[in-house]
């Protein structure tokens, strides 16, 4: 029973890893297509929006970690002259493997989440969702600057549920001010009560507003 229980684990393990390889290597192609396949009237016409939505007169440049937070915006949440993200788009004309488009369908609904680090063990990270309070294992990227990631620390990442722990897709953000987070609650809970919106559309629409005033 407990050489099956291991076999288990690590095959689990090993499923995870393939998982990891192709949503990274769909974020790459991704990426590239929002960078090369896009035309340039859709990119002034995103800029002028991000601008307009979340920068203040003085931050009219994008710069450093702003522009890296406008380009992950720019593929996932902004919504093109036909309506679509350009993710969206990417999964509907790129030709993909079959577990490849099954990943994409995941992480269409990602969106930039607020979460409080609890617990650091090397590259596991157990997070706090800063909205509804639930708990969950996190695997960090590559790209995520491990060093930089403390236990008691806020970020706002964007994360997709792989085999055994979910995993950070692309940079994460860190949340600098006790005050954004209670501006974030607030904001949220006076929406829902408002619309009835849900956090994850909430999140899709609004995290920017949040994640830039750690940035200046």
């Amino acid at each position: 029973m407990q050489e099956s229980t291991l076999d288990l684990e690590r095959f689990r393990q090993k499923k995870q890893k393939i998982a990891e390889e192709q949503v990274q290597d769909l974020y790459r192609k991704a990426f590239e297509y929002a960078l090369k396949e896009t035309n340039i009237r859709e990119k002034v016409r995103a800029k002028m929006i991000f601008s307009k939505r979340f920068l203040h007169q003085d931050q009219t440049r994008l710069a450093g970690r702003v522009e890296k937070l406008f380009q992950e915006w720019f593929l996932f949440d902004y919504k093109t002259i036909k309506g679509q993200t350009l993710f969206f788009q990417f999964l509907q004309s790129y030709p993909l493997h079959e577990s490849a488009k099954l990943l994409g369908a995941v992480v269409l609904t990602a969106a930039w989440e607020p979460v409080t680090v609890k617990e650091k063990n090397g590259l596991i990270l157990r997070c706090q969702h800063l909205i509804h309070g639930d708990e969950v294992s996190v695997k960090i990227n590559p790209d995520c600057l491990e060093k930089e990631i403390h236990e008691g620390q806020s970020f706002f990442v964007r994360k997709v549920p792989l085999v055994v722990h979910e995993w950070i897709l692309g940079p994460v953000f860190p949340v600098h001010s006790e005050d954004i987070r209670e501006k974030l609650k607030d904001h949220y809970g006076q929406m829902n009560q408002e619309t009835g919106v849900l956090w994850r559309t909430f999140l899709k629409e609004e995290a920017p507003n949040f994640i830039l005033p750690s940035l200046s």
